[in-house]
């Protein structure tokens, strides 16, 4: 009975395992493993109410216990920059920098803009304390 769904769940787990091993994004794992037991079932010509049952069980339980470790240990759209590695550097000031003014300063022989909640004029050193877009925030050294 109903021998074409053999057929589909062998195809739903190939197409799913070529989107896989395509993506490499863990995308689409989960619906392949998920169409073996349906597969199986399907074999034994179990009904096909149970095939999708199964099926959706199975997605969703592996989408659940499994997905957020995966996304923990594969932080594939995750682009480090070098900006991180200016927070705790010392720059020097070359624009006055107020409260209400962008001012300049220099970071490894380049021009960054920098804001900062006191006034710190030009020839005094800061801290950068983060990043925001293109601006730096940046801290008075006191000496």
């Amino acid at each position: 009975m109903l021998e074409y769904m053999i057929w589909f769940w062998l195809a739903l787990f190939v197409v799913a395992l070529l989107v896989e091993i395509m993506t490499a994004d863990m995308i689409s794992i989960w619906f392949a493993l998920a169409a073996i037991p349906s597969f199986i079932i399907a074999l034994i010509d179990g009904s096909i109410v149970w095939q999708i049952i199964s099926f959706i069980f199975f997605t969703a339980v592996l989408l659940i216990l499994t997905r957020p470790v995966v996304k923990k240990y594969l932080k594939t759209n995750e682009i480090k920059t070098n900006v991180d590695a200016m927070i705790g550097i010392t720059v020097k000031v070359i624009k006055d920098i107020t409260p209400n003014d962008v001012g300049r300063v220099v970071v490894r022989s380049l021009d960054w803009a920098a804001v900062s909640k006191e006034t710190i004029v030009v020839g005094e050193f800061a801290r950068v304390l983060d990043v925001d877009g293109n601006k730096l925030i940046v801290e008075k050294i006191e000496k």
